[in-house]
């Protein structure tokens, strides 16, 4: 766990579990994860992983840049509430995310 501070000057606490998460296409998501992620034309082209019951669509990630607290350990992640976020970091392989969870 690392802590960071924002620009907010607001401390942030990163939780991880240190082990990196396939990333999955399509055809390997259950009939209801596909039904709850059919919400435009060209989701079956998107790739995906699950995350604490949960499963994502990548293509609902913001990449970092050089002006996020985040951008030296991260490549991108996803606004989970005012107060927390999902952070994913792509494997040397580009086929797993090693997955975080940023809190205030």
């Amino acid at each position: 766990m690392k802590i960071i501070t924002n620009p907010m000057n607001t401390k942030m606490k990163i939780t991880t579990n240190n082990q990196f998460r396939p990333i999955l296409h399509w055809h390997e998501l259950t009939e209801a994860e596909q039904k709850e992620l059919d919400m435009y034309d060209d989701v079956q082209e998107s790739s995906f992983f699950r995350y604490r019951d949960w499963c994502y669509d990548l293509c609902d990630f913001w990449r970092t840049d050089s002006n996020d607290n985040w951008k030296d350990k991260w490549d991108g992640y996803k606004t989970d509430s005012y107060f927390s976020a999902i952070l994913v970091k792509y494997s040397d392989c580009g086929e797993a995310l090693h997955v975080g969870l940023a809190t205030c």
